[in-house]
């Protein structure tokens, strides 16, 4: 196999930068990568400006394709990186070549492709089964045969959890620990097999067989058992919490450079098992949100004054700041007086036209993230809505997607997480322990004419409950960062700091505080996302760099449209 040539090499430079949007990321081409995808892993990418690729002709786009998953999806700082790392690394690399399908397609069928290559070489492994999870097609051969049902649906279930680094390796910890309780259990059945064929030669035998019969029926049906276990490896950043084996995410002290962003405290996740990510739709019947949609219409309606107001300031500005210019010399538009002579004496002339042209605003994308929490009931959920329909609405105009993601808890004082800690004899600290809840009122893609209906949840009684501010961000970042857009815009409305009475009782009081502060630096240092505070009757100038406060609900919407042109 001959070496990539110069000419290609830089086809794949300016690829990779296209993909990643990023001009300054340099690309080494080395002899000492082998041209394997069992190999790969995020050493591909020595740090998020500088990649190395194996320099072999044969499927030369998969490496890079892989490297720009990496760039854009992976977080070193999330993954393991100790003992048992080749396994996480398996699995973290099909995560991020599922998060990339819904962008860059080709990308995904070049490395892909490369899968189907290097799987005639006779490499394999269980992350496949996920891989032909995600993608549909058969990568897995005959790994399924041989191994516990139970584990297979759990590989198989991490495919819905691809878009949040830090659930998917709780995930993967999980399959883990069954792969080892199911080794354990069939280690321990052959050594009770041994002993009760030895045992076979003594004169009590036959009663021995008996008994040793009951006994291996017994370890079967304990090996079933362990099958369900959700303990936690014993690694530095994921402990098992003790008691019932329930699971938990733990990032412990930072090892990194100091000029990295880590939380200095463990800030831990008890269960992800009842969290839900939900449309309105599935929440409640259509027939009740159209009726909460009707009442919040007629509150909007009283606040019509203002929404006349907000809806021409932000279009006035919007139009104020679009790029505007006419193109001489066009085939179609307005004729251009000076060149009429030459349409006289040749009509068929198709140059003698001028056209207005207009930027509106490409390539950026937005998210409201907006707080759900029971203190914003009343005046501040309805200005916050009518103020995220008339921001959607008419960025939807000038071409700039935008999103609308509410955040809560399914329940109060910890809801089925609680619930499960206290079963297992309340260890303590056991880190966030309630049941979280993102509402999408408005995805990117969706027109908001379709999602109009969706606010209505808003006045649902019983919806509003705790806010878990520091997870909220995260997730909104991770939806954000699978958009195409070069420019993503993350605007937070929130009316006080992150409050779980659950969460706060069992730990440390200032634990969702601290894990809001450490997340909004982490966010703020990586530069990808343009992130804004806007605090309702608090300053939010503690944890945001680009903050503003509000003293009443009435100012919201003209804080959020200026805060969204001076954005844009």
């Amino acid at each position: 196999m001959s070496k990539i040539n110069s000419q290609t090499k830089e086809v794949l430079i300016n690829t990779l930068r296209a993909l990643v949007a990023d001009e300054s990321v340099q690309v080494e081409f080395s002899d000492e990568i082998e041209n394997n995808f069992f190999t790969w892993d995020q050493r591909l990418i020595a740090d998020k400006k500088r990649i190395e690729v194996p320099q072999i002709s044969n499927h030369f786009r998969a490496s890079v394709d892989l490297a720009a998953c990496y760039i854009l999806f992976h977080d070193s700082t999330i993954h393991r990186q100790e003992s048992e790392q080749e396994f996480f690394d398996e699995f973290e690399k099909i995560r991020v070549i599922a998060e990339v399908k819904n962008i860059y397609r080709g990308a995904a069928q070049n490395i892909l492709e490369k899968v189907r290559e290097d799987l005639l070489k006779g490499a394999e492994n269980l992350s496949l089964i996920l891989l032909s999870e995600i993608f549909s097609q058969d990568f897995s051969s005959n790994l399924e045969k041989n191994l516990n049902k139970k584990i297979t649906k759990e590989i198989k279930n991490l495919s819905k959890k691809t878009s949040n680094q830090l659930d998917f390796a709780l995930g993967v910890a999980k399959v883990l620990e069954m792969l080892k309780n199911e080794q354990e259990a069939q280690e321990e059945k052959e050594k009770e097999k041994e002993k009760s064929e030895s045992k076979n030669n003594s004169p009590s035998s036959n009663q021995e067989n008996v008994e040793g019969r009951e006994e291996e029926k017994f370890l079967e049906q304990q090996q079933e058992g362990e099958g369900e276990s959700q303990k936690q490896p014993e690694i530095s950043e994921m402990k098992k919490l003790e008691g019932k084996g329930e699971a938990t995410i733990c990032l412990e002290k930072s090892t990194v450079e100091e000029n990295k962003i880590e939380f200095k405290n463990a800030y831990k996740i008890y269960t992800t098992k009842f969290d839900e990510v939900i449309f309105p739709q599935k929440l409640i019947a259509k027939q009740e949100l159209e009726t909460l949609r009707n009442q919040l219409d007629l509150k909007i309606a009283k606040l019509d004054k203002a929404s006349k107001k907000m809806t021409l300031k932000l279009k006035r500005k919007l139009l104020s700041k679009r790029d505007f210019f006419l193109e001489f010399d066009s085939s179609r538009g307005i004729l251009d007086r000076k060149k009429l002579t030459r349409l006289v004496t040749n009509p068929l002339s198709d140059d003698v036209w001028v056209s207005s042209k207009n930027h509106q605003y490409q390539d950026t994308c937005l998210t409201i993230l907006l707080d759900n929490s029971g203190s914003m009931r009343g005046q501040p959920i309805v200005m916050a809505a009518l103020a995220c329909e008339i921001i959607a609405e008419i960025l939807e105009k000038f071409s700039v997607k935008t999103e609308i993601i509410g955040f809560t808890t399914s329940d109060w004082k910890g809801g089925r997480a609680r619930k499960l800690w206290e079963s297992s004899g309340r260890p303590k600290n056991p880190g966030r322990l309630n049941e979280l809840r993102h509402v999408i009122y408005k995805h990117f893609n969706q027109k908001f004419k379709k999602a109009k209906t969706n606010l209505g949840l808003m006045l649902k009684e019983g919806v509003l409950k705790e806010n878990i501010d520091g997870e909220a961000l995260l997730f909104a970042r991770s939806r954000l960062m699978q958009q195409s857009e070069k420019r993503k815009i993350l605007l937070v409305i929130s009316d006080g700091t992150p409050v779980d009475d659950s969460t706060n009782s069992a730990n440390d009081n200032d634990i969702l505080t601290e894990h809001l502060h450490h997340v909004i630096k982490k966010i703020e240092k990586l530069g990808r996302v343009e992130i804004v505070g806007i605090g309702i009757g608090h300053s939010t100038d503690d944890f945001y760099r680009n903050s503003t406060a509000i003293k009443s609900p009435e100012e919201l919407g003209d804080v959020m449209i200026e805060k969204v042109v001076d954005l844009l």
